[in-house]
């Protein structure tokens, strides 16, 4: 058996690759909070954050007529996440069926 240096498990824990997934599926959940208090309140519950990636927010919708209502509304919805994630310069819409209250 070789000797292994002892390791702090809290560390472990901050620094393993579930705590930063876990890391972002807050901040996903928080962001999709901030959206369905910022977007027309006639979409609320019809879509939600899928993933932010780079640049890019990743939006599922539940049918394509909700999709199409925002892709006509895409520059006045960028700009209101933009206030508070300027990072984010794209927005895609995926259907999820699924998702349909």
């Amino acid at each position: 058996m070789r000797y292994e240096k002892p390791v702090n498990v809290v560390e472990l824990l901050e620094n393993s690759s579930l705590a930063k997934i876990m890391k972002k599926g807050l901040f996903l959940n928080e962001l999709n909070l901030h959206l369905q208090q910022s977007f027309p309140k006639q979409y609320q519950g019809l879509y939600k954050v899928a993933n932010l990636e780079q640049d890019t927010l990743y939006l599922e919708v539940a049918n394509a007529i909700v999709r199409q209502a925002l892709l006509f509304q895409q520059k006045h919805l960028l700009a209101l996440i933009k206030t508070n994630y300027p990072e984010v310069k794209h927005i895609k819409f995926y259907i999820n069926p699924n998702l349909s209250v």
